[in-house]
């Protein structure tokens, strides 16, 4: 049995004034139901351990190694995948083959397979609008692979928002709003849903985290 780590960017929601709550755990959850997939538990003692903000992505690093876990570090690369190296580089001198990417942010992830925002939809009994046209065919999407894509956490918010309501009730009165996503909430929910061989296809850096903790 291998016991290996995954420390990801995000999962974590503190904001009392907001009345939001820690997502820790589903953030968790889901993501360990993506990456089971492939690492079964049979084979595997797979932990995985949000961390929050980018900020703390360096300190991370510095744990896995000075307490010697056997650990990777998946993080958002913000940025195109020509800028890789680069970023790799604020890392030094911390062994960065432990580190991974998604590119361009984790919605990249979700806009890869479209078939799993419908299912959201379903599972969250959004209203779905515009029923005849298919979101591949959308503009922000439509022959672009998905690394190309440009802050794809907006391009995200913008698909929800155009083909999906939710009902809202005031008083005696409903009305229905375009969908809102809640990256805290909605992120995980999605993640928990995708194929992981097809990210592995679509994503070099999906492919190459599997294959080192396999290794």
């Amino acid at each position: 049995m291998v016991n290996i780590t995954i420390f990801i960017e995000g999962g974590r929601s503190h904001n009392p004034a907001a009345a939001t709550i820690d997502n820790t755990a589903v953030f968790r959850e889901n993501f360990h139901k993506l990456f089971v997939q492939k690492l079964p538990s049979t084979k595997f003692n797979l932990s995985i351990i949000p961390f929050g903000s980018i900020t703390k992505a360096r300190k991370m690093l510095q744990h896995i190694e000075t307490q010697r876990i056997n650990a990777a570090l998946l993080i958002d690369l913000d940025a195109p995948k020509e800028k890789k190296d680069e970023r790799l580089g604020f890392y030094e001198p911390f062994d960065t083959t432990k580190i991974f990417f998604m590119i361009q942010e984790m919605e990249a992830w979700i806009l890869s397979q479209v078939d799993k925002i419908e299912k959201f939809g379903k599972n969250e009994r959004l209203i779905r609008k515009k029923v005849d046209q298919d979101i591949n065919d959308n503009p922000l999407l439509k022959e672009k692979h998905p690394e190309q894509i440009s802050k794809p956490s907006e391009k995200l918010k913008t698909i929800l928002r155009q083909y999906f309501d939710v009902v809202k009730i005031k008083g005696n009165k409903e009305r229905k709003i375009g969908k809102r996503y809640v990256k805290a909430k909605d992120g995980p929910a999605l993640i928990g849903l995708l194929e992981l061989h097809l990210l592995m296809q679509n994503f070099n850096e999906a492919n190459k985290l599997v294959d080192y903790i396999k290794r």
